[in-house]
């Protein structure tokens, strides 16, 4: 999730202005922030508590086995997991493909003029700056 905050802080500067969605990152924010709590509270959160139940009453061994992974309850929650992955992929991924094929297909013309004088990078040590103190 902070890699895809990160990328779309990034294309919003790298795409030009005309060519940027607001409504395509909002649906792509929220679609990602959905599905990923649908996985955690509908799947994973579950059965790590019901797990984590056998594993103290039968054994470690029983909580990874494979009979306990193919109960039906347990497949069911596999299963009641797929709403937010397709939420996730189709409202949240997708969205952030076509942003960056955006940025890529029309980038933002505004550059730094090559005579401009560049900022001064943080904590750079200037040694003609530097004489004169």
């Amino acid at each position: 999730m902070l890699a895809a905050g990160l990328l779309l802080f990034c294309l919003r500067y790298l795409t030009r202005a005309d060519r940027w969605s607001d409504r395509a990152a909002k649906i792509s924010f929220w679609s990602l922030n959905i599905g990923l709590a649908w996985m955690a509270f509908v799947n994973l959160f579950p059965l790590g508590i019901v797990q984590l139940y056998y594993a103290v009453d039968i054994g470690y061994w029983y909580a990874r086995s494979l009979a306990f992974i193919n109960l039906p309850w347990v497949n069911f929650l596999e299963w009641a997991r797929l709403p937010g992955d397709a939420l996730f992929i189709v409202g949240g991924a997708l969205p952030l493909v076509w942003l960056c094929w955006q940025a890529l297909r029309y980038p933002n013309p505004l550059r730094i003029e090559p005579e401009t004088e560049l900022p001064r990078m943080l904590y750079t040590y200037d040694a003609a700056r530097n004489d004169s103190l």
